[in-house]
């Protein structure tokens, strides 16, 4: 039994929602609920000596359903930022601005409807008393490295709630301090400012506590171009997996919006990637180790074979074996790689060299349908077909060959062949190992979906049949790009390819219920 969050009395009946809030009746819940609705989600922040505040789900949480949508704390220019508007922080043009007239940072228009987000620097500027003078447009500009530092400790100011929570967040500063990185932003950012804005309001320790607690809990959000970086509360108690089982999108406005892909079983710990999922496990540690300082201990980071995929193996050395090279210990990506059939060991200088020309190779080619089949013949001869390098070359190759509807329909049958397997292994590949990559793996589905409906209606002219299984299983991939895309907005590509697959799934169970 319980006590009703209202009058006390005993009762079993808990918020279906959260089932953290006890209710004796309809009534008391109602009148409650505007004070609750803030704090309803169906997950509950825990805490211990080894995660910290972790969430965990505190009932089963259906597929796709919003866990949390939340606005953030603070939003400014990335670290690493070419100028950009001081409000909507979008890019702009050496000719194309206006000045803010109290202190000079640079904007898109008098109409910026998210000016109020430059008061904090504004104000700053002007106690300056000069104004700042952005001349150079071209590539990242050393003035902006401070601005989101700036918007976090002037909070207080602006957003005493917000600060308030901001200053709760984790900021590891005492692991950070003495590191290339720490002394790099004390320099760029913790010396900066005193002396720029010529103010003595923040202290050395306040800025590197601000600067440490935007690095380890930033999100990049990229409704606005060059994506921004914000800070949101409660994501950022979410952990760290690899394999994680919360999706993570936003809305036009900023918003985070955690959702679940598939079903979260109660008790379960809620998860997102703090790096890139697509990424080898070699690189996602690396990548983890430099950003967040810690070494990640999820179930793929944890298995050499990546779930059973080899996305990370090399062919062996062998030419006569059939085998594929991986670390001989799951915790030493750096030390020897060991044959999974014949045993055989090859030191990391070995891999590294095979690596690094495919990665090379990557960035320098143009890229063009015709430059990808080239890589991926020539790189064969090392890497097996599902290695992440193969891997990203195919995702480029099933949005190359083909374009648009045009395009596929004049296709060669041998084209078309290509595109189908392509996307049909990378989704079987990344379902598996990339499940909240929803993205990604919405538009592949869209772009399998078009080409097996383009496929079909090959087969139909040729037999002068109505293929409904064909038809069917385009409409199975079309329906799993629209769960897939569901919450994205239509300022992103993958809002339009939603769209235009709600468009083509209505369509498609038309023409599949009549014949």
């Amino acid at each position: 039994m319980n006590a009703c969050h209202v009058c006390e009395t005993p009762t079993k009946n808990k918020c279906s929602n959260c089932n953290q809030v006890a209710y004796c009746s309809v009534q008391h819940q109602k009148e409650d609920w505007k004070a609750h609705k803030i704090h309803c989600h169906p997950f509950k922040i825990a805490k211990n000596e080894v995660l910290g505040r972790h969430l965990v789900a505190t009932r089963n949480i259906k597929p796709y359903e919003i866990v949390l949508k939340e606005a953030p704390l603070m939003r400014g220019p990335a670290q690493i930022s070419a100028p950009v508007c001081m409000g909507c922080l979008n890019c702009i043009e050496a000719n194309d601005h206006i000045s803010c007239e109290k202190c000079g940072w640079p904007l898109c228009g008098p109409e910026c409807p998210s000016l109020t987000e430059h008061r904090a620097e504004c104000q700053l500027t002007e106690e300056r008393g000069q104004k700042v003078n952005v001349t150079e447009f071209n590539g990242p500009h050393p003035l902006y490295t401070c601005v989101s530092t700036v918007r976090c400790l002037l909070l207080n100011t602006t957003n005493p709630a917000n600060a308030e929570k901001f200053n709760q967040l984790e900021s590891l500063e005492q692991t950070r301090r003495g590191s290339n990185q720490w002394k790099a932003d004390l320099a760029s950012i913790g010396q900066f400012i005193p002396k720029f804005f010529r103010t003595q309001k923040f202290s050395e320790e306040e800025i590197m506590r601000a600067v440490g607690i935007l690095q380890i809990n930033g999100h990049e959000v990229p409704i606005s171009d060059p994506p921004h970086v914000a800070v949101f509360y409660t994501a950022s108690f979410t952990e760290n997996s690899c394999v994680p089982n919360l999706a993570k999108s936003f809305n036009k406005h900023g918003h985070c919006v955690l959702w679940a892909p598939k079903e979260i079983k109660k008790n379960s710990h809620l998860s997102i990637c703090y790096s890139d999922a697509v990424w080898g496990t070699a690189d996602r540690q690396r990548h983890l180790m430099q950003t967040k300082l810690f070494k990640c201990a999820c179930e793929r980071c944890l298995d050499v074979t990546e779930l059973g995929t080899n996305y990370s193996a090399i062919k062996c050395e062998d030419r006569k074996c059939t085998g594929q090279l991986l670390p001989s210990k799951a915790d030493d990506w750096n030390g020897s790689w060991r044959c999974l059939d014949c045993q055989k060991q090859v030191q990391r200088k070995y891999i590294d060299g095979i690596l690094e020309r495919a990665s090379k190779d990557i960035q320098n080619m143009e890229k063009t349908a015709e430059n990808g089949f080239k890589y991926l013949k020539h790189y064969e001869k090392w890497l097996p077909p599902q290695h992440y390098h193969l891997s990203e070359v195919k995702i480029l190759q099933v949005q190359l060959i083909a374009k648009d509807q045009k395009e596929l329909m004049i296709l060669s049958d041998e084209q078309l062949q290509l595109k189908l397997k392509y996307a049909k292994d990378l989704i079987q590949l990344y379902e598996i190992l990339a499940p909240c990559e929803v993205r990604m793996l919405g538009t592949l589905c869209f772009e399998l979906h078009s080409a097996l409906a383009e496929h079909t209606r090959r087969v139909a002219l040729q037999t002068n049949l109505s293929p409904k299984e064909m038809l069917e299983e385009s409409l199975l991939y079309v329906e799993k790009c629209v769960n897939y895309l569901q919450y994205e907005s239509d300022i992103f590509v993958e809002g339009h390819i939603l769209k235009q697959a709600k468009i083509n799934r209505d369509a498609l169970r038309i023409v599949i219920r009549i014949s």
